[in-house]
Parts: C-alpha cells; sequence; structure tokens
C-alpha cells in the first residue's frame, strides 16, 4: 500500500457529506435521492482522475479484483442494449434504470478510497434515517390507521427501506469500539432504538410482504450478537425472537385482521367469486407474468411492452381487465422475466448473488468489523431477495438508488477493513 492518502481530504469529506444526505434523507424527501446520487457519481468520476496516473492505476486494478461485481451491476445495461435493438420498444431514457446500478463501478471505488473513520460514522446515518422514516411513516398512516396516503414512493417500498436501514444501524454497533465509553452508549441506545422503529415502520403499514424479510435480520442479528461459536444455540436464540415478534404482532387486531384476508382471499379466488381482491390480483399477476416468460423467453416483451401485453391477456381472458392495469407482477423476479426474458433473470439474479459471494468470500476469517460489514451486506441483498417476493423494489427509483449505494458503502467498508488490504487502496 502507498503511504499517502490515494485522494486528498476535502474529496473525503465530500463524498461521505454527500453520502450521508443521501442515506439520511434521500427517501424521505422528494427528488433528493436523484440529485445526490447524480452529485455522488460525479464526485467518484473526479475523484478517479484527480489523482493523475496514481488513482487510474488504482482504479483499473480494483477492475482486476473485482470485475466480476462491476459485471454483474452492468447486466441490465446489457438487458437494454439488447431488449432494444431486438424489441425496439425502449427510448433513450430509459437507460435511466441501467445507470441507478452502474454508478457501482465508480462508487465502490471511490468509497473504498475513505478513512476507516468515516465508515464508523455512516452507522449514524443509517439511525438518523431509520427515525425520520419513522416519524415519517406514523404521519402517512395516522399512526398506523391508513394505508392509502399518497407519497412520491409507494408506502410498502418506504417501510421495508426503513426496515434494512434500522437493521444496519443496529448491526454498525459493533463498528462503534473506538469511541469512547459515554459515545458508544449513546450511540448503542440511538442504535436500539433506530431498530426499533424500522419494524414499527413495518408494523403501521401492516404489509403482509414486508414481513418475509424479517427472518433475514433475526438471523442475521443472532450471527452478529449472540456470543457463542455454538451454531444450535444462534439457531435457537434466532427461534426465540422469530416467536417473541410474532406474539407481539400477534396481539395487534390489526394485523390478525390482515392474516384473515389471505384466507378470504384465497376463497374468492378458487370460487371465482372475486378475481380481484389483493391476493387474487397477485396470482393473476404472477400467472400472467409466466405466461409471457414462455411466449418471450430470451429477452420479454420490451421495456415498455408490459402494460400492452396485459392488455392482450386480459383480452384472451386470462387475467382480469383490472388486473391488467396494474404497472407491474408484484414480484420481481416475475416482473423481470416477462420484461427481459432469461437475460433480465440472470442479471437480477447476478445483481444479488454475485455481490453475496464476495460478502461470504471476502468476510471469512476477518476482524470483527469487517465480518460485520459483510453481515450488513448480506442483509441488504437478501432482504431486497426477500421483499422482491411480494414487490417490484426495482421499478422504483429510490429502492434502485438506496440498493446501489448502500451496496457500494457497505463492500467499500468491507475493503477498508479487510485484512490483507487490497493493493489498489489508499492509506486511511
Amino acid at each position: 500500500m502507498d503511504e499517502k492518502p490515494m485522494l486528498p481530504k476535502l474529496m473525503h469529506w465530500m463524498l461521505f457529506v454527500v453520502a450521508a444526505v443521501f442515506v439520511v434523507l434521500g427517501m424521505s424527501v422528494d427528488r433528493l435521492a436523484g440529485i445526490s446520487y447524480h452529485l455522488l457519481l460525479l464526485l467518484a468520476i473526479v475523484a478517479i482522475v484527480v489523482g493523475g496516473r496514481r488513482s487510474l492505476a488504482s482504479y483499473k486494478s480494483s477492475w482486476k479484483a473485482l470485475w466480476p461485481l462491476y459485471l454483474a451491476f452492468s447486466g441490465f445495461t446489457i438487458c437494454l442494449v439488447l431488449s432494444q435493438i431486438l424489441v425496439g420498444n425502449g427510448s433513450v431514457k430509459d437507460f435511466n434504470i441501467a445507470l441507478r446500478f452502474q454508478g457501482f463501478v465508480v462508487l465502490c471505488w471511490a468509497f473504498s478510497q475513505m478513512p476507516q473513520r468515516f465508515f464508523r460514522w455512516l452507522g449514524i446515518a443509517f439511525a438518523l434515517a431509520t427515525l425520520v422514516a419513522t416519524v415519517k411513516t406514523y404521519w402517512l398512516t395516522g399512526g398506523g390507521v391508513s394505508r392509502e396516503h399518497a407519497n412520491f414512493m409507494p408506502i410498502l417500498a418506504y417501510t421495508e427501506l426503513a426496515a434494512i436501514l434500522g437493521t444496519l444501524a443496529v448491526f454498525s454497533i459493533k463498528w462503534d469500539e473506538a469511541f469512547p465509553g459515554a459515545m458508544r452508549k449513546a450511540l448503542m441506545a440511538l442504535k436500539l432504538l433506530a431498530g426499533l422503529g424500522g419494524m414499527y415502520c413495518i408494523y403501521l403499514y401492516q404489509s403482509r410482504g414486508a414481513w418475509l424479510a424479517i427472518p433475514v435480520f433475526v438471523i442475521a442479528g443472532c450471527v452478529v450478537f449472540v456470543p457463542s461459536k455454538n451454531r444450535v444455540l444462534k439457531i435457537g436464540a434466532a427461534l426465540l425472537v422469530m416467536i417473541a415478534i410474532g406474539t407481539l404482532y400477534s396481539s395487534s387486531a390489526n394485523i390478525r385482521q390482515r392474516l384473515m384476508m389471505v384466507q378470504s382471499d384465497l376463497v374468492s379466488f378458487e370460487s371465482r367469486s372475486d378475481l380481484n381482491t389483493s391476493i387474487g390480483t397477485r396470482l393473476q399477476l404472477w400467472n400472467g407474468s409466466l405466461r409471457l416468460y414462455r411466449e418471450h423467453p430470451f429477452i420479454g416483451v420490451g421495456v415498455n411492452g408490459y402494460s400492452k401485453a396485459l392488455g392482450e391477456l386480459s383480452k384472451e381472458g386470462i387475467i382480469s381487465p383490472a388486473a391488467a392495469y396494474y404497472p407491474h407482477s408484484h414480484n420481481e423476479f416475475l416482473f423481470t422475466a416477462a420484461v427481459f426474458g432469461t437475460c433480465g433473470l440472470l442479471a437480477l439474479l447476478a445483481l444479488y448473488l454475485v455481490p453475496v459471494v464476495y460478502f461470504v468470500l471476502y468476510g471469512a476469517k476477518q476482524t470483527e468489523t469487517g465480518r460485520v460489514a459483510a453481515v450488513m451486506g448480506l442483509v441488504l441483498c437478501l432482504a431486497f431477495v426477500s421483499d422482491g417476493l411480494v414487490d417490484v423494489m426495482f421499478i422504483w427509483r429510490e429502492c434502485s438508488l438506496f440498493y446501489t449505494v448502500l451496496l457500494s458503502l457497505l463492500m467499500a467498508a468491507l475493503l477498508r477493513w479487510r485484512q490483507p488490504a487490497p493493493e489498489y487502496l489508499g492509506t486511511s
């Protein structure tokens, strides 16, 4: 490693400040996520060239070490190019979808040049973001009474992001050992409050789909915080926590009603007395998406062909006219398969699984801070997978941007704490 930092201190601070603004306010203030994301891209590109040959050589070396990651985040760019060539119903502005992920190839390198202390402060940003989201969710839902309040992004996705950020805040407690004792205790209280706030957001909105990510949070939490190498003990602790959460949630009359509606919706769908219930509509959309995938297996119906294709299925009587009005199929994998075919499915799986492989391999046999960074990265990926089973997270700009930026930050944190450190990193 070189004896001096790769980037000037001012560049470190600019990257961190904009990243912190993105994390804390990006999903709660309309358009701020897009503005701060593009500013981060600009700063990252400037960072690559500001150091001249040294920084350019470092960035080139990062490609040699991380090219599968960089390629994974380029998958949807490739899909869009192929779709435009073979299907042709897209436009230039549709490449914004790919840009949301493509930024990883410069952000990860730029963030990995920041000093370690900046990543410790990042845990505070996770906590503040969750608390802001908790207050806003309480306001949007009227304290859990309403599920229909307008927001610039769906409340479902908003609460799912809040739960993820709250979990990351709790895990970042393990990064705070370098702080003085009194400060460490204050930060622990703040981050635990944020973790509860993230779960409270899910509780307030009463989304059944968001509950799918809770086992991911609980299992990862037991891996990080249960002080034992005994896997049986960790599994037992996870089960106890899940039972406690289930007991708490089941004490709510609203949540019991939401669960009973699942059975009612299924009965209505099977008897065909009402196909357009919440569950019935999803089943129709899933069936329709599978039909579209079978008919267009390679590259799908195209980025702007989904609504028209649903309309055709409605005319054939495969789905109801009401279901044909939905903009997506309430499942990330089926929607991607319908729109981009097998190419899209491979791109989506790479977007999830390639980072998982890196977090597992790079986090093994590392210091505690490095291992925790790896677990946090795994939680981010797996929570998006679980949420994507009942929603299409990446159709929303803020969700795509948050996945890219948070994954860049967590991968950079792991690289910064990794021993031995990668050769292309400057000193902290």
